[in-house]
């Protein structure tokens, strides 16, 4: 016997076994109970979402034997004839390849003669919309007023292009596009009827790759089946399909969040040296950045997201690093070169030039935020000149005076401080601070070797809104206390803010779950203690300069006679 791909071997066979279409299946029975089965239907939705299927389940319900009934047996002989396709009283006409106006024109003739062997006629016009004009308006009266023993099932991927006369004709009926979640379990449950080892993150994939089709989602799967067997992994459908890691799209958004162009670039030669399909990046890619835009705006849509613990973390920390207008803008940036690819650009240049461009974009600041800064800078002269601007806009309102070139009017005798741009608003992230962290700490040490040393002590743990946490094992309690002194406070504060060009602050935390670390300045040695040696420190100027030119500590004090 041939092989039968598993779309066809598990196609429907009852209206319970439909996916994710409960509202369709129940009106359809409720219909067949009540006896209120219609003349016409047009069945509506995105391809593989089980319009012609329905449409057969239908047909079976109407001549079972034992019906009309909204359960078929599917042993009697026209229950498999239908199956198999074979059936006089259901007739499966292909609209993309019957347009014409004559095509109807027979059909119209045929609908006259009764069943054979059911209690209807059927006819399954799969596609409808690519009939032609002529074909729609020969169509028309058969559909108002067909004989009682003849029933219309349209269907269609496209109901804009059904004329209005055909649609009030007809119950129509919208299939909505499967969720990943749905496809998922389907193809868990094909799988362990086929005896098929799948895990989860295998089937997510092979889901969201599907985009809302039964149809594809079963082709995926009998492909995947035939490269990696009875045993399949996720890297197994990333080899076979030439789909994009998800690590990739992970390193190259962190990339863009540190603002790395070399970085950014070395991903995207990976890419195309792969011989990823181009497409399916960017697909991904704005796919990852839509993951990160609901992230933003809303953390606790995370569960409705269908990922487990670890990537729900994971993109929850990447969220974390961008605002909800930077992500908007790189799904645009993404779109544009989505289209800029299709529109025949060189792949490799269009790529390379969307990752500099997505690496080297500033943060999103909001004009209302430019002007607050503005006042902060030199309120009164802010004032002054806001003030100028209104007098000036309300004698000439068609010609309104930016408050932002106002700054800069020669009629200011003083001018405020102008800061750079950058470190206005500037945002940091986590992957910002992590990649230039061992820079700093060494433009650090050029100020106070001390300090450098105390604060190696720690971890980055987060950065958030421009708050640099970082976390401290219980050992390195006292490297924390000197760093949290006023004055060397100050000092790492200043030096973070000139070095990372924005208004950064620290957040020091101790964590009990980190190891023990290497204490700067030992509780209490060879008979000093801890705060006697600060006094000694405090009180000697000398010895406080030596030991920041050494990066030395006191590890214990001589009595000499």
């Amino acid at each position: 016997m041939s092989y039968l791909v598993f779309a066809r071997k598990y196609r429907p066979q009852l209206f319970a076994d439909l996916v994710a279409q409960e509202h369709v299946s129940r009106t359809l029975v409720n219909s067949i109970k009540n006896d209120r089965v219609g003349s016409a239907y047009l069945f509506c939705g995105p391809r593989g979402t089980g319009k012609t299927t329905t449409a057969r389940i239908l047909a079976k319900c109407l001549n079972c034997e034992k019906g009309p009934t909204p359960t078929p047996c599917g042993v009697c002989a026209a229950c498999k004839d239908i199956t198999a396709g074979s059936s006089l009283d259901v007739l499966e006409i292909d609209a993309a390849s019957n347009t014409g106006v004559d095509d109807i024109r027979v059909l119209r003739e045929n609908v006259r003669y009764l069943a054979t062997g059911g209690h209807k006629r059927i006819y399954i016009i799969d596609e409808v919309h690519r009939l032609s004009g002529a074909a729609f308006d020969a169509l028309l009266k058969t559909l108002e007023e067909p004989p009682p023993h003849v029933v219309f099932i349209c269907a269609t991927t496209d109901p804009l292009k059904v004329p209005d006369t055909i649609l009030s004709r007809t119950q129509r009926f919208d299939f909505k596009r499967i969720s990943p979640t749905d496809i998922s379990n389907h193809l868990k449950k094909i799988a362990g009827l086929e005896k098929i080892e799948i895990d989860e993150e295998a089937l997510r994939i092979l889901a969201r790759k599907a985009d809302g089709s039964i149809r594809d989602a079963l082709s995926l799967l009998d492909q995947i089946t035939a490269f990696a067997g009875d045993k399949i992994r996720a890297a197994d459908i990333v080899d076979a399909l030439g789909l994009v890691d998800k690590a990739l799209l992970f390193d190259f958004t962190n990339a863009i969040a540190s603002h790395d162009s070399r970085e950014a670039l070395k991903i995207i030669g990976r890419v195309v040296e792969a011989g990823t399909d181009v497409l399916d990046f960017t697909s991904e890619l704005m796919e990852h950045f839509r993951i990160l835009m609901i992230l933003t705006a809303d953390q606790s849509a995370a569960d409705e997201l269908g990922f487990t613990i670890e990537e729900t973390t994971q993109y929850k920390e990447q969220a974390g690093c961008f605002s909800l207008g930077d992500v908007i803008r790189l799904i645009k940036m993404a779109g544009d070169l989505n289209a800029d690819i299709k529109f025949g650009l060189n792949e490799r240049m269009a790529l390379e030039v969307t990752a500099v461009r997505m690496a080297e974009m500033e943060n999103t600041v909001k004009f209302e935020e430019v002007l607050e800064q503005l006042r902060k800078i030199e309120p009164q002269v802010s004032d002054n000149l806001f003030g100028q601007a209104e007098k000036k806009n309300s004698s000439d309102l068609n010609k309104p005076i930016s408050r932002l070139s106002l700054i800069k009017s020669p009629e200011t005798r003083t001018e405020p401080a102008s800061p750079s741009p950058k470190s206005f608003n500037r945002t940091v992230n986590l992957p910002m601070v992590q990649k230039d962290w061992s820079e700093y700490l060494n433009h650090l040490r050029s100020k106070s070797a001390m300090l450098s040393s105390q604060i190696r002590m720690g971890s980055i743990r987060d950065v958030k809104e421009n708050i640099i946490t970082i976390a401290f094992a219980k050992s390195a309690a006292h490297s924390r206390e000197i760093i949290e002194r006023p004055d060397n406070f100050r000092l790492i504060t200043e030096d973070l803010r000139t070095f990372f060009d924005s208004n950064v602050s620290l957040k020091l935390e101790i964590d009990d779950r980190l190891g023990a670390a290497p204490a700067a300045m030992p509780e209490k040695k060879k008979g000093i203690s801890r705060e006697e040696v600060e006094k000694l420190v405090s009180n000697s100027p000398r010895l406080k300069k030596l030991l920041e030119d050494v990066d030395g500590e006191i590890i214990g004090v001589k009595k000499l006679d």
